[in-house]
């Protein structure tokens, strides 16, 4: 299923996703911290369902964040258009500048094809909207001891991106502090290593092969990058 997802920040709308319904304070979450609305954790003091004026209810399709005092924030910068589930990044600064956002990267875990297979594995028997309908995309947050943090299905393969870092951001742990790999059901696009990077996670893993962009930020970022991967092998990009 897909539907709109009207995103307004201290109640000035700035984006219209389209995305799977489910999981919506994550995805705003994630989505504000790729795009920088939000940098930390403590930035973001609550995500709702904003109330429909005619009805008193909840609107199922527009949601409201309200910043901590002092995030600075001005909306004539940060207003996008529609972001369809195909679209990446709205507003992707260049590599230079995304440089000096990234935090210190922790030194990627030590990962072989065994540790991938059983990872992925992990994942596949959460993708139980894909086993329905063979639509949708998934990413996973495994720790290096192999179990799994999190894991989410959206039509938009970064919203399922954004739907775990936006799990980790609402709980208070973002940028990450402990280490993690960041799974992927599909290819690996340079806007994904950007948000893996953005979160700390220090590892970024797919099934289908990076873009030569990704590569090339994992490798200034300091990203552990796998592409390709099967449940005997693996390409390591960076």
């Amino acid at each position: 299923m897909e539907e709109p997802l009207e995103i307004r920040v201290r109640g000035v709308p700035i984006a219209v996703l389209l995305r799977s319904p489910g999981r919506e304070a994550d995805l705003v979450a994630g989505f504000l911290a790729a795009e920088r609305v939000i940098a930390h954790a403590e930035d973001l003091a609550a995500v709702e369902a904003c109330v429909d004026p005619e009805t008193g209810a909840a609107a199922r399709n527009v949601w409201n964040a309200a910043l901590a005092e002092g995030v600075a924030f001005d909306p004539r910068a940060r207003r996008f258009s529609a972001v369809s589930s195909a679209c990446s990044l709205c507003g992707t600064a260049t590599l230079s500048e995304l440089e000096r956002e990234v935090p210190p990267l922790p030194p990627p875990p030590p990962l072989d094809p065994s540790w991938l297979d059983a990872a992925y594995r992990l994942l596949r028997a959460q993708q139980k909207v894909f086993e329905r309908t063979g639509g949708v995309h998934a990413a996973a947050l495994v720790r290096p001891d192999g179990s799994l943090l999190d894991a989410a299905e959206d039509v938009g393969r970064h919203n399922a991106v954004d739907k775990v870092l936006g799990a980790r951001l609402r709980a208070g742990d973002y940028p990450m502090r402990q280490p993690a790999v960041l799974l992927l059901s599909g290819r690996v696009a340079f806007e994904l290593a950007q948000k893996a990077a953005l979160a700390a996670v220090p590892a970024l893993a797919g099934v289908g092969a990076p873009t030569s962009l990704a590569v090339e930020a994992a490798r200034r970022f300091g990203l552990a990058l796998y592409g390709l991967v099967r449940p005997d092998s693996a390409n390591r990009y960076a």
